[in-house]
């Protein structure tokens, strides 16, 4: 996963994982306080929520009373060798965001300390939908003591974690292997059609 910019341009840390048998990008967000999942996804699911929260938004002009709705799901990795429980709230959106396609095979290629790195997303979309967002809590639970990948300042950083990093076969030189996935599944697209 590559998680720096280079260049005024922003690489953000995503990850394609499994929730609960439906594929979809995953943002790492170290600075969330939740995890999220978009309604797409949710009603993809096919879930009750298993428990409802009032928050109050405060926002420049008023603030507001919502219901947030929770839901208990597994995050698995594609090959499903790692998973962990999360609650996710959800977004009343079909998708939380998109972002610029990075290109990852082009970006791997580019920069020498990411050679022998493969990521799971070869996605030709000029924009790519994020369906869910993994927040600080969960990301400490993923987070592995494994170096990251660093090149020069301003270059792409590649750090490996446990829901992508169990795609990934070390060569005897300890080069990052490429990611594996026995049987490739479809993404969860903007509109959730597959």
């Amino acid at each position: 996963m590559l998680l720096a910019a280079g260049e005024g341009v922003v690489i953000y840390p995503v990850v394609v994982v499994d929730v609960d048998g439906i594929n979809c990008r995953e943002l790492l967000d170290t600075g969330a306080g939740s995890s999220y999942a978009s309604a797409a996804l949710v009603k993809r699911l096919g879930k009750q929520p298993s428990r409802m929260e009032h928050k109050r938004i405060d926002m420049m002009m008023c603030s507001t009373n919502q219901k947030i709705y929770q839901y208990d799901v597994k995050i698995s990795s594609i090959v499903g060798d790692f998973n962990m429980a999360a609650s996710v709230s959800k977004v009343d959106r079909s998708v939380l965001l998109t972002i610029p396609n990075p290109r990852y095979a082009d970006k791997i290629h580019q920069y020498p300390h990411l050679q022998g790195l493969f990521m799971n997303d070869e996605d030709n979309k000029p924009e790519l939908p994020i369906h869910s967002i993994l927040g600080a809590n969960e990301y400490s639970r993923i987070k592995t003591d494994r170096k990251p990948q660093i090149g020069k300042a301003g270059e792409p950083v590649a750090e490996l974690t446990s829901l992508d990093g169990q795609l990934c076969r070390l060569e005897k030189k300890h080069k990052w292997g490429a990611f594996i996935s026995p049987e490739p599944r479809p993404l969860i697209t903007s509109s959730c059609a597959v």
